[in-house]
């Protein structure tokens, strides 16, 4: 039984209204001032919350609860026991029976006591996004959480937060567990089943993790439990010591791929280094979860107009303004701007992928980069205004490619709905012959322009590819081209509506 549907004991239920609530008064009374705590307050409040229910959690009602015990108890002969309050936050206020969609986020925060002293964290948390696609955040990854309270349920969007104990599980655990609950039908994991597949055992120094070891979960243990979940990805090594990244290779493309084909990765960093130690600094893991998006960037211009760095097109991950992630040291949603992780800090990327492909995302591109080179010049003209305008930006190098996998149903939905600004639509009886073409998971490479792109979400069409290169070493052909008033099979023009542009395939956020 999780912490969301675990019977919950009345402690108090308050209005948070102000004046007469404040969070750090509350935070200091009940939660000695605990800093995650305090940012999830922060975001209740920026959601408009108008009270807190408080609930204490018993172990002999919560089997997760119990077995997380257990664990410290095993890792540790110091631990003496816990204390477990579920906080809900409500856009209602206390004492009147809560809608479920009143139900603004949770949190499960648990006080371990050690003979030492008490250590807090929130084990886990969901709140609703602060922000959305009109506020231009994209939050691909969140999905419904359901919660049982005592005085009702209701469904909460979002993505999973949690806070490691460093005793059972570290940060690499809490940010696994944060990715894998977006993905997974069950929506969550417990640790004793990461660490049963990492082969993390408490009962033993040299296969425990955390405080007194120097050990968090390494590389191939990551990778174990992700193939144990059957989740495709993509790894990026840069230890310079052991492993380094070819500087040709940025990170932040195959990042940036995943978060737009609508799944999370995982960002290792080097920390800060102990002067005195003369040794690299600890490693930090963390979920990133969607990202930001600057329709007034000056970069992607000013690249080309003032500094010449031209690659044949624009990456529409220059209008990204910053990553979406959540930190188990310092709490949820936190914005982490796109050139702050440089290559000098950055260790390990793991882009989680909807389907195994061995076309990388720059791999993807330059060969869609190619084939509207060959076909702008095969077909320089139509006398169609917005084929016409396609192959103008072709010609002078200035397309915006915007790259990530899509699913076949995903494809087709997007074929059957869109339409150009004179109403034209993709023909039905067309899209039965895309569907045999496709497999089940495929590139999609959007093709738009500077004006046309980050203002108004529109583009001139797309190419798509397979994911994977074909066994016999031949090379990669596209499925088609969509333009506008034409599908393109090989350089083979077939005339088609719209012949207009037509709006960006979004994921549903």
């Amino acid at each position: 039984m999780s912490f969301r549907s675990a019977p919950g004991h009345v402690v108090l239920w308050k209005n948070t209204e102000l004046p007469d609530f404040s969070n750090f008064v509350f935070c200091e009374a009940y939660y000695r001032a605990h800093s995650v705590l305090r940012r999830i307050l922060s975001l209740a409040r920026k959601l408009q919350f108008r009270s807190v229910l408080v609930e204490e959690i018993h172990a002999g009602e919560c089997p997760l609860l119990t077995a997380e015990n257990e664990a410290l108890a095993s890792r540790t002969k110091d631990f003496k026991g816990s204390a477990v309050h579920r906080l809900t936050f409500f856009r209602s206020r206390a004492n009147t029976p809560p809608q479920p969609h009143e139900f603004l986020g949770y949190a499960v925060f648990k006080l371990d006591h050690f003979n030492g002293g008490d250590v807090g964290h929130v084990f886990e948390a969901v709140v609703r996004p602060v922000r959305g696609v009109k506020q231009n955040n994209f939050l691909h990854t969140q999905r419904q959480f359901d919660l049982t309270t005592s005085v009702g349920s209701g469904t909460i969007p979002g993505a999973m937060y949690a806070q490691q104990n460093n005793f059972t599980f570290v940060c690499a655990h809490v940010a696994l567990r944060a990715v894998l609950s977006s993905i997974l039908p069950a929506a969550d994991v417990t640790y004793s089943e990461l660490n049963a597949v990492a082969g993390v055992d408490h009962k033993y120094p040299d296969k425990s993790v955390g405080k007194g070891t120097g050990r968090g979960l390494q590389p191939a243990q990551i990778e174990s439990i992700l193939k144990h979940y059957s989740v495709p990805f993509r790894r990026l090594l840069h230890e310079p010591h052991v492993k380094e990244l070819p500087a040709k290779i940025e990170y932040q493309a195959e990042l940036y791929a995943a978060i737009e084909s609508g799944r999370p990765a995982l960002l290792g960093f080097e920390l800060a280094a102990d002067p005195t130690m003369g040794a690299a600094g600890p490693r930090h893991l963390i979920p990133v979860l969607g990202h930001t998006f600057n329709d007034d960037a000056w970069v992607p211009d000013a690249e080309r107009f003032y500094f010449f760095r031209d690659q044949g097109y624009f990456r529409s991950e220059a209008w990204l303004s910053a990553y979406v992630v959540h930190d188990d040291n310092l709490g949820p949603y936190y914005c982490l701007p796109r050139h702050y992780m440089s290559r000098q800090s950055f260790r390990l990327l793991y882009s989680l992928q909807p389907a195994s492909s061995s076309l990388s995302i720059s791999e993807a591109e330059a060969l869609a980069f190619s084939t509207l080179t060959s076909i702008h010049k095969t077909v320089p003209a139509l006398g169609l205004g917005w084929y016409d305008r396609f192959a103008a930006y072709a010609l002078t190098k200035s397309l915006v490619l915007r790259s990530f996998q899509v699913n076949r149903r995903q494809y087709l939905d997007h074929l059957l709905n869109i339409q150009d600004p004179r109403g034209q639509r993709f023909p039905v009886t067309e899209i039965a012959n895309i569907e045999k073409t496709l497999p089940e998971h495929f590139w999609l490479i959007e093709i738009s322009a500077p004006e046309l792109f980050p203002m108004s979400r529109q583009k001139f069409g797309e190419i798509a590819f397979p994911p994977d290169r074909p066994v016999d070493g031949s090379d990669v052909v596209p499925f088609f081209t969509r333009l506008p008033g034409v599908i393109i099979r090989g350089l083979t023009p077939q005339r088609i509506q719209p012949e207009g542009y037509t709006p960006l395939l979004t994921l549903r956020n």
